[in-house]
C-alpha cells in the first residue's frame, strides 16, 4: 500500500509505503455507524417552535359554528391556518449525546484512512517546516497536490506550523488540523488529505492502539 509524496513545490519525490496490516479493508458498517453518531453529536438541537396553545392572541370563535357552508373551525392558531402552531415541530430539547467506544473510534478511523487511501486521495508533505508562509506559495502548493480549491482539502500536521497556518488562514475550503484532533468524519468530509511523515505515523498508530515516541 503505496502513497505519493511531495515536497514543499509540488513535485514528486517518493512513495510511501504502508502494510497491510496497518490499515487492512475498510469496514463499511462500522464507518456508517461512527458519522452518524459524530453528524447527530454535532448538531446543535435549538430549532423551537410553538404549538397551538402557544401562539399569543385573540381566542375568538373564527365565524359562527353554523351557517356559513365552511368546516367548523374553532381557533384561528389550529396549525393548518398560516400563523397558526405547528404541530410535532422541534421542542429545542437536546437530545441525549450518542456515545462510541473507543475500539471502535479506533477502527472507524482506520477505516476511513483505508478509504482515502484506497481511493488515491491520500498524499504525503515533506519537510513542511520549510514552508515560507506565503500565501501565493501555498496555493500552487495544494493546487498541485489536491487540486486545491475544487477539492475540499484537508492538511493534518504532528506539531504546531505557524507559517503554515498562517499561510492557510484566508485560503477556502481548506482546513489544517493536528492528528491529535482528527476523527473519521473528518477524513471523509474532506475530498482530498494530506498528511505529513510523522501525522500518518501518528493516525496509524492511534487506528491500531499503538503509542509512538513525539520527537521535540
Amino acid at each position: 500500500m503505496k502513497l505519493s509524496a511531495y515536497n514543499i513545490k509540488g513535485v514528486k519525490l517518493a512513495d510511501w509505503t504502508l502494510k497491510p496490516a496497518d490499515l487492512g479493508e475498510p469496514n463499511d458498517s462500522l464507518l456508517a455507524q461512527a458519522l452518524r453518531i459524530y453528524q447527530v453529536n454535532s448538531h446543535q438541537n435549538t430549532s423551537r417552535v410553538k404549538t397551538r396553545g402557544e401562539v399569543v392572541g385573540s381566542t375568538r370563535k373564527i365565524y359562527p359554528q353554523k351557517g356559513t357552508g365552511n368546516a367548523r373551525h374553532g381557533s384561528r392558531y389550529a396549525p393548518i391556518f398560516v400563523g397558526g402552531g405547528v404541530a410535532h415541530g422541534p421542542k429545542g430539547i437536546r437530545a441525549q449525546a450518542l456515545s462510541l467506544p473507543k475500539k471502535m473510534r479506533r477502527l472507524a478511523l482506520k477505516s476511513a484512512l483505508a478509504y482515502k487511501l484506497k481511493e488515491t486521495a491520500l498524499a504525503g508533505l515533506i519537510n513542511p517546516d520549510e514552508i515560507t508562509g506565503k500565501t501565493s506559495a501555498t496555493t500552487s502548493l495544494f493546487a498541485k497536490i489536491a487540486n486545491h480549491p475544487k477539492n475540499k482539502t484537508l492538511v493534518i500536521i504532528h506539531n504546531n506550523n505557524d507559517k503554515l497556518y498562517r499561510s492557510l488562514s484566508n485560503l477556502q475550503r481548506i482546513t489544517l488540523k493536528r492528528d491529535n484532533l482528527i476523527n473519521a468524519f473528518d477524513l471523509v468530509s474532506a475530498d482530498f488529505v494530506v498528511v505529513t511523515k510523522e501525522s500518518l505515523a501518528a493516525l496509524v498508530a492511534r487506528a491500531n492502539n499503538k503509542l509512538i515516541a513525539d520527537k521535540k
